[in-house]
């Protein structure tokens, strides 16, 4: 007898519905603990893994009342589904089914963020394991699933989530007092908002290189809440920023959009234009970097370069090497300082009634960017900078490295490396005192230290968050959240005006406000998990091979497989990863030592540098950088061919851990034919065959998998067995029939499809 999710009845339009909440404020809170690249909803995890188990006759609305408390019939709920815990509608079930429930074993050895372990721990599965290839990731999904599970059994959920908080306020406090940011750091700033210059090669005057002159462009209900933007002046000795802001709320509710093209160049106010930035340029930046162009604002030149090689592109390349070697003690600061391109600071911004209000930078604030360098050299060698180089072969999604930015540390103008270093060692110091503290209230020494290893990974995960919005990859977003953190554009990417926080601002990503974020989620994942008898487990693990399961058989493995043509997770990742593993490590003084999570940063006892050398020639996705920098094949056809084989391993590994009668669920975002072919392939050589397929939606509009693709919104479900031998089939005897079949079949696909009601794309 099939399951309930092979089953035509299954409400996969109901399920999409209660998926499509899971937006905006729908959000779980814990996806705002840290970005990561995407994420399954939590109401479409739950509904497949309890139809996976139910029997194929079930009721479908006994079903939905069963599987979303909050389901109110014909499509609505009281409230978003994935809030409410399903464990008191369960037992509506009847007790055998429960019972059940207890015993089922459930893998998903591409775990991602947790939505579908979690969901089978909420639903009380007997075992559930979690299995990551990478570090970082396993790190967040022991935040997401052991933590909390680990903390509610013991009757200490509250008590971590207080401790996160108490000890979160002590990091902030802490910074606040030391000397050097006090020194550094305006006492009423909140954010600085700075760019590269260059030297002009024709007036050799420095310019800055700005790539959106708007400060803030907010709407409304009646014209716009707030208005400023950057002007360029010239003076003696170069060019300097004006900022212009709209304070008047008439003039503010007047104001009406210029725009060119695409591009929003001005504002009109009661009949008067005004265009932003330069006038000469008409509105427009003047660094272009897609096509190798700048212009200075002082001359007015055009900035190209020669024979291909763009001088921007050039001069930046010389500061990193010269910021090395400064580092280094080779050069002095100042050939440093007047190097053909360098970090500078244009606006700084301050917060007044909850309103941010912008104001020029001036030369005392750029020259404590010197002065942060300076104390940063005097403590070079520091094993808490990161000096590990990012992936060399990567250009597909980090685009930095050709400008010189091809060291971690180099992501960061010094204050901001400065600041971080000492973000990294008040956690650690946090982490030690909160183990010393619950072994003076008599814990023993392991619960003391599984404790404070859940507290410092929370602490160094909101840590993270702000780094991705404090380096010299984030952006100004003017419309609406004034920041766009660094892997907003679905990989690292070059910008040019990028933004500095200072780390206890009350400001989108600052440290504050990521523990907040932090706070929020494990408050809901602690709810989320009490009173489940679920055991979790979560590994390290490779999933071609799945060695670290032994013999051990699963009555239903659920996963999201990676998608052909998906961001490399080891090389972009890696972003957290050498700050991660430097919070949650010890430091010697000369190296990094083991501490907290030392299985997943050390092996042998020697430390993983980075995830590209060590995981991203095992990660199943398409790279051909990465394919033939580990010499697995040169063109892009040998390196699909290096895809579809790692794909059809982990489709053998995960079989030869489905138990008899198991079933497999796959999820699969792709439009592309070749994809859908090695997926299918992966399964037929392994031994499956396809028992049926539906989409649920997935992926938001704003997921890097929806991006640039024909409008996915949706993966298709495809449900697994073991296939089994038959009887030939004489194709020529029954040819009318099988077409026949054939055509019902797609008939029944078709109607699925519309039965979906979100963008699923046409080729699917």
């Amino acid at each position: 007898m099939g399951s309930f999710l092979e089953s035509g009845a299954f409400p996969v339009e109901v399920v999409n519905i209660a998926s499509a909440k899971e937006k905006g404020p729908g959000r779980p809170p814990f996806w705002e603990m840290v970005f990561w690249w995407t994420r399954k909803p939590l109401a479409s995890a739950r509904a497949i893994i309890l139809a996976s188990l139910l029997p194929e006759d079930y009721d479908p609305v006994k079903f939905l009342e069963a599987v979303y408390p909050s389901y109110e019939g014909r499509g609505r709920f009281s409230k978003t589904p994935h809030f409410l815990n399903p464990n008191l509608m369960l037992k509506s079930l009847g007790r055998d089914f429960t019972e059940k429930l207890s015993r089922v074993k459930l893998l998903d050895p591409f775990a991602g963020f947790g939505s579908i372990p979690l969901e089978a721990v909420r639903l009380g599965l007997g075992e559930v394991v979690a299995v990551e290839l990478l570090p970082v990731a396993v790190v967040f999904l022991r935040a997401i699933l052991e933590y909390p599970k680990w903390a509610s059994e013991r009757g200490l959920g509250r008590r971590l989530v207080s401790d996160v908080e108490r000890w979160g306020r002590w990091v902030l406090e802490k910074l606040k007092e030391d000397p050097d940011i006090k020194e550094l750091y305006g006492e009423d700033v909140a954010v600085y908002i700075g760019t590269w210059e260059v030297r002009c090669p024709y007036c050799s005057k420095y310019t800055p290189l700005v790539g959106n002159w708007w400060l803030a462009r907010v709407k409304g209900s009646r014209g716009f809440e707030s208005l400023a933007w950057m002007t360029p002046a010239k003076v003696e000795d170069g060019v300097e920023v004006q900022v212009n802001q709209v304070r008047d709320p008439k003039e503010l509710q007047l104001a009406k959009t210029v725009t060119k093209g695409r591009r929003t160049v001005g504002i009109e106010i009661d009949g008067r234009w005004i265009i932003v930035g330069d006038p000469a340029l008409g509105g427009e930046p003047n660094v272009d970097a897609r096509n190798s162009r700048a212009t200075c604002l002082y001359c007015y030149a055009r900035i190209s370069g020669v024979r291909g090689r763009w001088y921007v592109k050039e001069a930046l390349r010389e500061w990193n090497e010269k910021l090395e070697k400064y580092l280094n003690g080779e050069i002095d600061l100042e050939e440093l300082k007047y190097s053909p391109a360098r970090p500078r600071i244009l606006v700084k911004v301050k917060t007044e009634d909850g309103e941010l209000v912008f104001e020029p930078a001036t030369r005392e604030d750029n020259e404590k960017l010197w002065k942060a360098l300076e104390k940063l050299k005097a403590m070079w060698g520091d094993p808490d900078i990161p000096t590990e180089s990012i992936a060399v072969y990567e250009n597909r999604a980090i685009w930095t490295q050709p400008y010189g930015l091809d060291k971690f540390y180099k992501l960061f103008n010094p204050r901001q490396l400065l600041t971080l270093v000492k973000l990294v060692k008040l956690i650690r110091e946090a982490g030690r005192r909160v183990e010393e503290e619950k072994i003076r209230e008599g814990w023993s020494r392991e619960e003391a230290y599984k404790y404070a290893e859940a507290v410092t990974t929370y602490l160094a995960t909101a840590f993270v968050n702000h780094v991705r919005h404090n380096c010299l990859m984030t952006s100004i977003e003017p419309t609406q959240k004034f920041i766009a953190h660094a892997l907003a554009f679905r990989g690292i990417a070059m910008t040019w005006n990028w933004v500095e926080e200072i780390s206890y601002a009350d400001v989108l990503g600052s440290f504050t406000r990521s523990i907040n974020s932090v706070i929020e989620g494990l408050t809901y994942l602690v709810s989320a998990v009490s009173g489940s008898p679920s055991r979790v487990r979560v590994l390290l693990d490779d999933a071609t091979t799945l060695s670290k399961l032994g013999g051990e058989r699963f009555d239903l493995i659920v996963t999201d497989p990676p998608y052909r043509d998906d961001v490399p997770y080891a090389e972009l990742s890696d972003f957290y990863y050498v700050w991660v593993k430097r919070a949650l490590s010890d430091n010697s003084g000369t190296s990094l030592i083991p501490r907290f999570h030392a299985d997943v940063f050390f092996v042998g006892g020697v430390e993983v540098p980075t995830q590209w050398q060590w995981f991203a020639s095992r990660e199943v996705s398409i790279s051909e950088g990465r394919c033939e920098y580990f010499g697995l094949g040169s063109t892009g056809e040998e390196c699909g061919r290096v895809y579809e084989e790692l794909l059809k391993a982990s489709f053998r590994s995960m079989i030869g851990r489905l138990s008899d009668g198991g079933l497999l669920v796959t999820y699969f975002a792709q439009s592309s034919p070749e994809a859908w072919r090695s997926l299918v392939e992966a399964g037929l050589a392994s031994g499956l065959h396809p028992v049926t397929a539906f989409p649920v939606l997935t992926e938001s509009e704003e997921s890097v998998v929806a991006r640039g693709k024909s409008a996915i919104t949706a993966s298709i479900v495809v449900v697994w067995r073991r296939a089994t031998s038959g009887e030939p089939v004489d194709v020529s005897s029954r040819y009318d029939e099988l077409v026949e079949e054939a055509t019902k079949a797609l008939r029944e696909v078709g109607e699925v499809l519309s039965k979906a009601s979100v963008g699923v794309a046409s080729e699917l």
